[in-house]
């Protein structure tokens, strides 16, 4: 297909081929050379979920946290940067959904419940991603009123001790109290929302409790059950890890269960991760078209570019440096979503264009692979990504 250039060197697209593609007349395109050619970017801000991450501190110091180890600040996000936050949000036609999580504890900000009655003024779905801990009665009944969709909690153990052992410094029993207290004042108002679902980080330590999950979700009246390996930043964290290389292990499935929504009669879901690592590779955040807001207004393209922290993986010990593809203190979230480098990006990642450091013979002795770089193809390199694998899972 034949394509002209006009007076300004802009490409003119045929009529034909921008309605074939739903490109707008006017809009910009990004033209890129590659192997096969030129290739064309359109440049629409159609960002579909935003994570915000509030804070970085937590009231817990869980096993399985990345601040066991971390140098990074532990701060709260600004009034000024979420209100630039919010801000872009507006501007952005596609939006469908805004998740409160990250590395911190979202309740923990002093601030939260007003950014969340201001991001649910939006019109969109809003889930908040908390380990439960500080949802007391006047928390609960703010979220009801505001009308939040979901509360995803974490609950990494059945058993009391389990879960104390895990999730140190908190209380099953403290947990399980305050969602049954939401769920009595949902039903007092009369409202179905938040719904409530569970995250489970399955360990060694703590597997033997993932089929009485479903017992505790009939209880708690969760419709979904998530559940994910862990991300090891420790040595010790790495001996826990139930997924493998070669072999094909395996996790118990918990039970499904039934629950009442209202007239409906609801069948909990439970979402089990990968067990192994293999060829099928793919971005839930680029194909969700997400992306990630720190707390001082990083925006990162998932949640294991979006800070500076080690891991291991398969007994390799690897440095993540964070990838910031600009900050909403200074452009929108339409303007870095479509700027040269994040498009390139999205594009690379789409196409898992990355090894296979896993799979390499070198990569005992290769010092790239202690890094997030890459050995070819674009850098921060993706070749190592359990989130991409579909071991480690997120709401």
């Amino acid at each position: 297909m034949k394509m002209a250039i006009n007076s300004k060197g802009c490409v003119v697209l045929p009529e034909d081929l921008r309605r074939r593609y739903g490109l707008e007349a006017g809009k910009e395109l990004l033209v890129t050379a590659t192997e096969m050619g030129i290739t064309l970017f359109p440049l629409r801000p159609d960002i579909r979920k935003v994570y915000i991450e509030v804070t970085t501190r937590c009231n817990l110091a869980c096993r399985t946290c990345v601040r066991n180890i971390w140098g990074e600040p532990l701060a709260d996000m600004t009034d000024a940067t979420f209100g630039r936050v919010l801000e872009s949000m507006r501007e952005l036609p596609e939006l469908q959904e805004v998740l409160f999580g990250g590395y911190g504890e979202p309740f923990v900000h002093p601030r939260f419940l007003d950014y969340l009655a201001a991001v649910k003024e939006l019109g969109v779905k809003v889930t908040i991603s908390t380990n439960g801990t500080l949802l007391d009665e006047e928390r609960a009944r703010a979220l009801v009123e505001i009308g939040a969709d979901v509360l995803s909690v974490s609950v990494d153990g059945a058993r009391p001790e389990i879960f104390a052992d895990v999730r140190r410094g908190a209380d099953l029993r403290t947990v399980v109290e305050n969602v049954e207290a939401l769920n009595r004042i949902k039903r007092e108002r009369g409202q179905p929302v938040p719904r409530i679902q569970i995250e489970f980080v399955a360990l060694k330590r703590n597997v033997d409790d993932l089929p009485a999950i479903s017992d505790l979700a009939r209880r708690l009246e969760a419709n979904r059950i998530l559940v994910t390996h862990v991300l090891p930043h420790t040595l010790e964290m790495a001996a826990e890890a139930l997924y493998g290389k070669d072999e094909r292990p395996s996790l118990p499935i918990p039970p499904g269960w039934a629950l009442k929504s209202g007239l409906w009669l609801l069948w909990g879901i439970v979402e089990m991760p990968r067990m192994s690592w293999g060829a099928e590779r793919r971005c839930r955040f680029i194909t969700n078209k997400a992306l990630v807001v720190g707390w001082d207004g990083g925006v990162s393209p998932c949640y294991a570019l979006s800070h500076t922290y080690p891991y291991y993986i398969f007994g390799r010990r690897k440095n993540v440096t964070r990838y910031v593809l600009g900050n909403v203190n200074e452009k929108s979230l339409a303007e870095i979503w479509t700027s040269d480098e994040y498009v390139r990006f999205r594009a690379e990642v789409l196409n898992f264009r990355f090894p296979s450091c896993v799979d390499c013979q070198l990569r005992d002795t290769c010092d790239i692979a202690e890094s997030n770089d890459g050995c070819w193809g674009w850098c921060p390199s993706c070749a190592d990504c359990l989130w991409a694998q579909d071991i480690v899972r997120c709401p």
